[in-house]
């Protein structure tokens, strides 16, 4: 592939000819919103500036303010190169919360959604020397996806500092006049093929030929050329490869064999994209994990993605990197990306050194109509974008109850957690779904989760009898709503530990009490992670967390990512065997 993908906003999907809209833009503050209805955000004068892509609330951006201001503005030029034949799409990794967009003051179009990237086309607006205009719009309402980001103007208990406008990159991409909008690879591990679907701009009938290769151990493999038909700007074709049966434990997507698999997709000489996926199988069966038919015991972190002087902006690509780096040194096979659907480089990064993904739904805090059609399009926005992604291997829509505080005994909100189950299954049969995460969940969840902070070295047994356990209370809340039971699902430990050590600051704080000492830190997690991992009734587990994050301080890590007890120490509790595992390694 002649493209670098590290340098690219979107490593899955990628283009050679585009340009990169980050660094100064003018900004404005508009409290008042009557900048719009004035009509003069192209002349007027924009008196601030701002380094895109961070939000005027982080430091990195410039201002570093934590004015509360529900609409703020954008504005730079640039300029495009010869496009002769070639469509510009304007394209934007996420705007916090609704974006409208004109390009040399000719309105183009608007995105609803905090997290989702979105494309314009622009090719109709542009010259050679351009001005791009931006509006955000992003009040503190609670019937929006938020995830971690506070909306009482201040960080509080476990939510932070908000992210209003611009978060993640902004670029140019030269398109063909019939351009790829999508391709989505399905795999599938049984038959060791995969179902291309390929979503063109165009309605008319259109030949797209696709190249499949990948790289086994330093040996280059490719399967031909193989041509499709779209039509109605859609077509799928089958892609096979038989003949890596016997390469099968390589060939296929796992933590410790992260094997990836280019595909090239090209229509005609007009237009190419180059994406990629992994050949994976997840399940869930009696109550384990299988991944690629194999037992596989989920090891988590808990990973919140904020940085100090960022916010929810990777400060780096390399700071992505290091994050799984560390992750997979403290025994880690995964994460749980925790309210927050992350920057695409992330994803890409996991694929490529393997770590499985948890990827979650941002939450509301108010249940309304809003509510609900806001998080469907989101979630479908998320689910859309990150397909492609063999480390995804779960999707969690809905967390604590949170957005559905009475879905322990509503049926309306027990109706929305089931709708959205289905809705991501109907999408994506590929992964499993946890429907309402920590507790309070329907039967249908495709496997059962546990938050239990109170869980310590001394009481242990109270999962003896796990099936008891799961109907009834753990820590405060029941399991699973009412109406709803335990269906012998794989359980997870999805949340617990959270431990902080006792510091100077009174305010930053940590779950049941705070430890004095390493010894006392390790006294207290050692016992009940080696629990979870040998007592043969949980599927996985889940440590809170991986970072220190604002006031709440009980990551493994400190905010500026300095580890605070010996690596080496936790890897060896957290990736303890388990006899499954053992057996198999014997084999």
């Amino acid at each position: 592939m002649a493209v670098q993908r590290d340098l690219y906003p979107r490593p899955d999907f990628v283009r050679e000819a585009w340009a990169s809209l980050d660094g100064n833009w003018e900004f404005l503050f508009d409290e008042a919103d009557t900048v719009e209805q004035a009509g003069d955000f192209c002349e007027r004068e924009f008196p601030l500036q701002i380094a895109v892509p961070f939000c005027y609330q982080a430091k990195q951006s410039g201002i570093g303010s934590d004015r509360e201001c529900g609409v703020v503005w954008y504005r730079r030029k640039f300029a495009v190169d010869e496009h002769s034949g070639k469509r510009i799409l304007l394209k934007f990794g996420a705007v916090d919360y609704k974006a409208k967009v004109w390009v040399n003051g000719i309105y183009i179009g608007s995105h609803c959604g905090g997290h989702t990237s979105f494309a314009l086309d622009i090719t109709h607006a542009v010259q050679k020397e351009n001005q791009l205009v931006v509006r955000v719009e992003d009040y503190a309402g609670c019937d929006q996806p938020r995830g971690k980001q506070s909306w009482l103007g201040q960080p509080f208990d476990c939510w932070y500092t908000p992210t209003t406008g611009i978060w993640q990159s902004v670029w140019l991409e030269y398109a063909g006049e019939v351009y790829v909008e999508r391709v989505k690879l399905t795999p599938d591990a049984d038959r060791l093929q995969a179902d291309c679907e390929v979503f063109l701009s165009s309605h008319q009938e259109t030949t797209v030929q696709i190249h499949a290769h990948t790289q086994i151990e330093g040996m280059e493999y490719s399967f031909g050329m193989q041509e499709m038909i779209c039509r109605e700007g859609y077509g799928r074709a089958v892609l096979a490869f038989p003949d890596l049966d016997f390469r099968r434990d390589y060939f296929f997507w796992t933590p410790e064999h992260p094997n990836l698999i280019d595909v090239d997709v090209s229509v005609g000489k007009e237009d190419q994209v180059f994406v990629y996926f992994g050949m994976r199988k997840i399940i869930q069966h009696h109550g384990r994990f299988v991944l690629n038919d194999k037992e596989y015991f989920q090891r988590l972190v808990l990973d919140q993605g904020y940085w100090p002087d960022t916010l929810m902006t990777p400060p780096s690509r390399k700071a992505l990197q290091e994050d799984i780096r560390l992750a997979k040194a403290m025994g880690f096979n995964g994460v749980r990306k925790h309210q927050k659907i992350e920057d695409p480089a992330f994803y890409y990064y996991a694929d490529q050194l393997g770590l499985l993904v948890w990827g979650e739904l941002p939450s509301c805090y108010a249940y309304n109509d809003r509510m609900v059609q806001r998080s469907i399009r989101e979630m479908t926005e998320f689910l859309e974008r990150d397909f492609n992604h063999p480390c995804i291997v779960a999707w969690v829509p809905v967390n604590e109850s949170w957005g559905v505080r009475q879905v322990w005994a509503n049926e309306k909100q027990q109706h929305y957690v089931q709708m959205m189950l289905h809705l991501l299954k109907a999408m994506d049969h590929t992964r499993l779904v946890n429907g309402n995460d920590g507790w309070e969940q329907v039967s249908q969840t495709d496997f059962c989760t546990v938050h239990d902070y109170t869980l310590m070295p001394h009481n242990t047994q109270k999962y003896a009898d796990l099936e008891r356990a799961l109907d009834g209370i753990v820590e405060q809340r029941i399991v699973f709503a009412s109406g709803h039971r335990y269906q012998g699902q794989a359980v997870v430990l999805s949340e617990y530990g959270g431990i902080a050590f006792r510091g100077e600051k009174d305010e930053e704080w940590g779950y049941y009490g705070k430890v004095d000492s390493e010894e006392a830190f390790f006294a207290r997690l050692e016992p009940v992670t080696d629990y979870v991992i040998q007592s043969g009734q949980f599927a996985g587990f889940c440590y809170t967390q991986l970072t220190d994050v604002m006031q709440e301080a009980n990551g493994l890590l400190t905010q500026d990512r300095r580890p605070k007890v010996e690596l080496k120490r936790l890897k060896k509790i957290f990736s303890k065997s388990i006899r499954g595992e053992r057996e198999a390694n014997q084999r």
